[in-house]
């Protein structure tokens, strides 16, 4: 019985001392200055001068399969278009301005940007060994 206590109570100690992953939500330049929020800057940055090849540094292998379907979906004048739409927003420092919201989870992210008064960007990013990178939804 006493060791059955002892090993109940090591258990307990193990549970409390495991930092508990919490939510945190982080608004206006909070948001916009957070590691998530340079991730996603410089891969919308990379994507637009450098396409897919160019921003494959700033997403994980995940988005860069999803991305790599839908140009194979769209067909290279599709995915060219989407780019060109891309263009025609926000860019640099009015982009970052337009990042109202990062929510942090553990290792995860999402951040949103608000591109008009009813059109919202949702990314999602994860925390790789390499830094932030943008990322699928999980």
């Amino acid at each position: 019985m006493k060791r059955m206590i002892r090993v109940l109570a090591v258990l307990i100690a193990v549970v409390v001392s495991v930092p508990v992953a919490r939510a945190q939500t982080l608004i206006g330049a909070q948001a916009q200055k957070s590691p998530p929020a340079e991730a996603f800057l410089a891969y919308e940055k990379a994507l637009l001068a450098g396409g897919l090849d160019g921003a494959r540094p700033y997403m994980t292998p995940a988005k860069f399969d999803e991305l790599e379907g839908m140009r194979k979906s769209f067909g290279e004048d599709g995915f060219r278009q989407f780019l060109d739409r891309m263009r025609g927003g926000a860019q640099g420092a009015a982009r970052r301005k337009q990042i109202e919201k990062v929510e942090l989870q553990g290792e995860r992210a999402m951040l949103e940007a608000r591109d008009g008064p009813n059109v919202l960007t949702v990314q999602f990013l994860a925390r790789t060994s390499e830094g932030w990178k943008v990322d699928i939804r999980r």
